[in-house]
């Protein structure tokens, strides 16, 4: 199987994603997981949503079968036991998940799904560093204007997403130490550490890797 073992996609809309992924299925073709309350709230897709994830994607079936999951938000208990089986999935399984940021997922966990990003008005911003020519002088300067930018918690996490979207398309590839690194640096930004400090060791880890140092 390839890289993608299937698709994310970012939508404020996720019954329209649905509506359209399911249109031409047959019903037993496709389940769908998307946890609320007696009221229909959608909840946070926990632990107990990806074990029955789980418990379905080994149904066996001579057909390919979509797993479409929806929520606005997944715990970290709930994403680590859904990056077991996206690393070694079971056969004919095609996993969908539908969420209405990235932010709402690791990024070890984005690295396995083909991403598709529908119509939002909120879009990441660029990232102000070149990877392709990254010096430890333009680190320097970034990581002091880093902290002087007083910003909140959410533009810090959509900071770190798109330096992770800048080196996924400068070409390096991160390997799964390298991908962890920036899941760590997601929960930093959650304690209120310091911007410069989450992001010193992910520039160097690049800039290491861009000099071919080991």
């Amino acid at each position: 199987m390839g890289l993608f073992v299937g698709e994310l996609h970012i939508s404020a809309q996720p019954q329209e994603i649905v509506h359209n992924i399911t249109a031409t299925l047959q019903k037993g073709d496709y389940v769908i997981f998307h946890p609320t309350d007696s009221k229909g709230k959608e909840l946070e897709f926990r632990i107990d949503d990806a074990r029955e994830v789980i418990a379905q994607s080994y149904l066996a079936s001579d057909r390919e079968r979509f797993l479409i999951l929806m929520a606005p938000s997944y715990s970290i208990e709930a994403q680590n036991a859904l990056l077991k089986i996206l690393e070694e999935p079971p056969q004919n399984v095609h996993f969908v998940l539908i969420v209405p940021s990235k932010n709402a997922l690791l990024p070890t966990i984005l690295s396995r799904l083909h991403i598709h990003i529908h119509k939002s008005k909120k879009t990441l911003p660029l990232f102000e560093l070149d990877m392709k020519k990254l010096t430890l002088s333009a680190i320097y300067e970034f990581l002091r204007d880093c902290d002087r930018q007083n910003r909140s918690i959410q533009e810090i996490k959509d900071h770190i997403q798109a330096l992770l979207f800048a080196v996924h398309t400068s070409g390096i590839c991160l390997n799964r130490t390298e991908l962890e690194a920036f899941d760590e640096a997601i929960a930093l930004a959650d304690s209120y550490t310091k911007e410069s400090y989450i992001f010193l060791p992910l520039l160097l880890k690049i800039h290491k890797k861009q000099r071919g140092v080991r």
